[in-house]
């Protein structure tokens, strides 16, 4: 047996249009996290939540609405345990042997930390247990996250992003000591080498950003196949080791159970000093100025302060050890230049586990074929079985009170009624009425309101009109105004143009009939009546749709490069040309060189 464990980033859930029974069968795992929910509990609708099959575990912003927020979803064949909602032990759930509790965390935490780093629904935590292929059973936590990103124009995101890194470390070191076996699945928001990282700086200033220090410090290099690793070509050795620069030595290498490890880089690692932004400008006291918004305190941290931590543990990159070598495995990419056509992105998903449990791991993926989000879903195959609990955790939302009949959203009062409500509502409205009236002894129907009935209903099925009908002469219209000027020779001299609509009563439209865009004098409508020589022959507008009305937009120019039409783009950074439209390249982004990439096209409209 295998089970198969898939995270993604799917950039909200309600994006979603199709069924979400449907959507989880299709991924084809036993285990889904998904990550950038964008629902608070308030917005969370039952089909999203209660899936058959499935049971769901949620966490969600307490911040804002609509941001952030993590799912998991469990087959029937793997539910959990345990399911705790968040990293702290705050909220709702529980772990096993106590492992979610803030006792247990390695470090020292303060309560207003705590709560700023637990508030915006990024963690959900599941308990499993396992069987592997020999029949011997143990527990596993997979630990769902979506890390914090780093806004530029914020820099003390930077620090609570480091700050999310440590507690999520602290409580997988807190879990594995129960004896737990430890999976570390999503959104990472971390390019980790160069080789995760479509366009890295040639600089070493790459490799100094600080969360790619820390990830340094968590992530224990180890790789499946030693002669893969050491019989590669020197080029793509040295893409692979440019990350880690001089944090490894050849004397550091040694053997654990087949496998290659580089042995831990935490010391050396903390004696590099580099700037505190990963490609800003912002001095010291600019972020700490803002970090005392943040509840951090505002004092200086130095570098090596904030890639300190209370515990040594580490984790492994599933991927990497299948893979440590493999180009363009990028998960995430640019939606508005169109990267994904040309692979142009970064990978920033990823599955860790704990080192012990590598020798029960078939295969790690990277599903660049799945589409629906800017990012695509990563996997890990275990030779195994998950043993289904038999009851599910508390923390599950099929205990949702909202979702049991026990408690109704104030939303529901001003709904539209349905209707069969509206239906038995007429029905009694109409039994009342004709309660108070006398009914003719000879049991006669009332014709009269079935003729009214049936009139009303040929109204409504009668056949809809086009646009254009409502600019056009028709012929009818011409020989009554030809009758009139007959009868009445003071009529002016001229036809009255008459709007399809305005008399729908006198005016039969016929739709079948084809409009001609060539003039049409009255005597052809005429039935054949003579035309005085006084009278001017009566012109057709021209019909040819909405061009009749507006000449619509212009033709998009050229690019240079590829002479293919441009796309229209507009400015969305806050400055002088903001709102401003432009035409590019319409293909992908990439590097410079590459035929196949856009190319540097630009031109403002209205140039």
């Amino acid at each position: 047996m295998l089970v198969r464990i898939l995270s993604w980033n799917i950039n909200g859930l309600r994006s979603f249009k199709t069924n979400m029974k449907q959507f989880l069968d299709s991924l084809e795992a036993d285990i889904i996290c998904l990550q950038e929910t964008k629902v608070t509990r308030d917005m969370l609708e039952e089909p999203q939540a209660i899936v058959e099959g499935y049971s769901s575990y949620f966490d969600f912003s307490r911040k804002k609405s609509g941001y952030s927020g993590v799912a998991t979803f469990c087959s029937h064949r793997s539910t959990p345990t345990h399911a705790l909602e968040g990293l702290t032990g705050k909220h709702a759930g529980e772990l096993f042997d106590g492992g979610g509790t803030v006792e247990v965390l390695p470090g020292q935490w303060k309560e207003e930390e705590l709560k700023n780093l637990d508030c915006e629904g990024r963690a959900v935590i599941t308990q499993h247990l396992l069987k592997d292929t020999e029949g011997k059973e143990l527990r596993i936590a997979v630990i769902n996250v979506y890390c914090p990103h780093v806004d530029p124009e914020k820099p003390e995101r930077r620090i609570y992003k480091l700050r999310f890194y440590e507690l999520l470390r602290q409580r997988a070191a807190a879990i594995r000591a129960t004896g737990c076996h430890v999976i570390i699945v999503g959104d990472i928001n971390t390019s980790h080498r160069r080789i995760d990282h479509c366009d890295p700086d040639d600089s070493e200033d790459f490799e100094n950003r600080l969360g790619r220090r820390y990830l340094d410090m968590m992530l224990l290099p180890i790789y499946k196949n030693e002669q893969q690793y050491e019989t590669s070509s020197t080029d793509q050795k040295a893409r692979v080791d440019s990350a880690q620069n001089n944090y490894m030595c050849s004397s550091q290498l040694g053997k654990i159970d087949g496998m290659i490890k580089i042995s831990d880089r935490l010391k050396l690692a903390k004696n590099r000093s580099s700037s505190l932004t990963e490609g800003s400008d912002y001095s010291r006291a600019e972020v700490n100025s803002k970090t005392r918004e943040e509840g951090y305190g505002g004092e200086q941290q130095s570098d090596e302060s904030l890639l300190s931590s209370s515990t040594n543990f580490q984790v492994v990159d599933t991927f990497r050890y299948f893979y440590p070598l493999k180009e363009k495995a990028f998960t995430c990419w640019h939606t508005l230049s169109n990267s994904r056509a040309t692979n142009y992105g970064t990978r920033i998903d990823y599955i860790f586990c704990d080192k012990d449990f590598l020798t029960y791991l078939r295969d790690g993926q990277v599903l660049q074929e799945v589409l629906g989000s800017d990012h695509c879903p990563v996997a890990i195959v275990i030779n195994g079985e998950i043993t289904p609990a038999a009851k599910l955790p508390s923390s599950c939302t099929k205990f949702y009170p909202e979702f049991q009949g026990l408690q109704q959203k104030l939303s529901s009062y001003f709904q539209p009624k349905s209707s069969s409500t509206k239906a038995n509502q007429n029905f009694s409205l109409q039994k009342n009425e004709s309660s108070n009236k006398t009914w003719p002894l000879n049991g006669v129907k009332r014709k009269a309101e079935v003729t009214k009935k049936s009139a009303r209903k040929m109204v409504c099925t009668e056949k809809q009109k086009k646009l254009s009908s409502f600019f056009t002469v028709k012929q009818n219209s011409l020989i009554d105004t030809d009758n009139e000027k007959n009868e009445n020779p003071t009529s002016q001299n001229h036809a009255d143009v008459n709007f399809v609509g305005h008399n729908n009563k006198e005016i039969k439209s016929d739709d079948s009939q084809d409009i001609s865009s060539h003039e049409l004098p009255l005597s052809q409508g005429s039935k054949g009546n003579p035309v005085s020589g006084s009278q001017k022959p009566l012109t057709l507008v021209k019909n040819s749709g909405w061009n009749f009305l507006m000449n619509g937009p212009k033709p998009p120019p050229l690019c240079p490069g590829h002479k293919e039409p441009a796309v229209l783009r507009t400015v969305k950074k806050k400055g002088p040309n903001m709102n401003r439209q432009f035409y590019a390249c319409a293909r992908g982004a990439g590097k410079e060189g590459d035929p196949e990439a856009q190319c540097n096209f630009f031109k403002w409209v209205g140039k």
